[in-house]
């Protein structure tokens, strides 16, 4: 067979233009692939790594901060809350607001601690300072990291804000207007999580309302990612908690609320929570109940979402509140 030198110039383009195919679907395979590596770094990497911090600092707090002039906004006429800073273990401040008892009590009074949620702040705590004053009681709100004079430090869902609740604990024992003996606290979600676990460290603190608290903090990963993070990020959730975990230096497992009921020893607890609570599940107030051994007591709020007691059924919360505190303080 003779070949032509059109044939052979042919056969050169055709291999040419081969290779050239060759090596840009090469490239593109290359690049196609660090594309790949960039977009599972940034889901796997970056996005977990954003969820976490969004999480750890949370800013719901921020338009209130920068409409408030620093000041309580209070409605019960005649009674001056009391602004105070007390120095927390680790040496830094801590704000307060002390509201007294009613006229008619007598000092030295009996005083109930008001724990705020997660990403609130100690003024949130004002409407439960007023149902609390008019059963007989002095209130005392304060900060806790992440909040307040504590602000700028990440949040750690009862495990640093339980030393914070010991430190202002240990405050209000400084008071003489303040009966140490018969010293209570009320927590809403975080917040609850937090009094129980202080609460098993200071037997001082003798009788606890429980509003809305999880039962341990692993099981609260899954709602948490989907309500402040959202639910397209749930399949990242294992690696979110791993970033959240380093950046405290700390265990999710760590942080158990129903092991810290079980510690409360004969100290009376009341447990809260709404039957339609989609964040924090109802079962963790059965758990609570179950694990307590001292006298206890569980309302759980008909067609009440989480926290919403108050709401609700703002009168029986009142009622059933101010008659344990009255009970056992």
């Amino acid at each position: 067979m003779v070949t032509t030198a059109k044939q052979v110039n042919l056969s050169q383009g055709a291999n040419r233009s081969a290779s050239v195919k060759n090596n840009l679907a090469g490239k593109l395979a290359r690049g196609g692939a660090l594309a790949g590596l960039g977009l599972a770094g940034l889901v796997f990497g970056g996005l977990p790594l954003l969820a976490a911090r969004r999480i750890l600092y949370p800013v719901w707090a921020d338009e209130y901060l920068a409409a408030s002039d620093g000041t309580l906004e209070w409605e019960l006429p005649g009674v001056q809350p009391e602004g105070v800073v007390f120095e927390g273990r680790d040496g830094k401040p801590l704000g307060g607001w002390f509201v007294p008892a009613p006229p008619w009590v007598e000092k030295p009074w009996p005083t109930v601690m008001l724990v705020y949620g997660y990403g609130g702040f100690k003024e949130q705590m004002a409407g439960y300072a007023k149902t609390i004053h008019e059963g007989g009681f002095a209130t005392f709100m304060f900060d806790m990291v992440g909040s307040g004079l504590r602000r700028g430090e990440p949040v750690t869902f009862g495990y640093k804000e339980r030393w914070n609740m010991l430190d202002a604990a240990q405050y209000l024992r400084t008071r003489p207007d303040v009966d140490a003996e018969r010293i209570g606290a009320l927590g809403i979600s975080m917040g609850a999580a937090t009094a129980l676990l202080a609460a098993a460290e200071d037997p001082g603190i003798k009788a606890i309302v429980s509003d809305s608290s999880y039962a341990d903090l692993q099981g609260m990963v899954q709602p948490g990612v989907r309500a402040f993070v959202g639910s397209r990020a749930l399949f990242l959730a294992p690696l979110i908690v791993r970033y959240a975990e380093t950046m405290l230096g700390m265990k999710s497992n760590e942080i158990r609320p129903a092991e810290a009921a079980a510690a409360l020893g004969d100290r009376p607890l009341l447990i809260i929570h709404g039957d339609c609570d989609t964040l924090t599940d109802p079962n963790s107030a059965q758990r609570l109940y179950n694990a307590a051994s001292g006298p206890k007591e569980m309302w759980v709020v008909p067609e009440c979402g989480h926290a919403y007691a108050p709401v609700v059924a703002p009168e029986e919360y009142k009622q059933r509140v101010n008659k344990f505190f009255q009970r056992y303080l």
